[in-house]
């Protein structure tokens, strides 16, 4: 993405994929659920709320059954999931 795409990118309210970027919604912890990607802490993976979006549901009927987790969450699990294909270290913030 060039500098003009990534300012035109931004400025519609969208992220584009920086360097050094922090997925502060993304946890990884190697005593839940095997090390695999969470979302904020919980049992709830990355894959399956890739999983629940790729097998037809829309955002609003997976939050339903998912109720502890926010839009945002769907968009950071999206986001995370697109870096992740790019094939570089993804930084996640640190736990509290």
């Amino acid at each position: 993405m060039t500098e003009a795409g990534a300012v035109r990118w931004v400025a519609r309210g969208r992220r584009a994929y920086p360097e050094g970027v922090v997925y502060e919604r993304i946890t990884i912890d190697p005593n839940r659920m095997s090390g695999l990607p969470c979302i904020r802490d919980t049992r709830v993976t990355v894959s399956a709320v890739l999983g629940q979006l790729a097998a037809g549901l829309t955002i609003p009927e997976l939050l339903a059954d998912f109720p502890y987790l926010e839009r945002a969450d769907v968009l950071a699990a999206l986001e995370f999931a697109a870096a992740a294909v790019q094939e570089r270290e993804l930084p996640l913030a640190h736990s509290a």
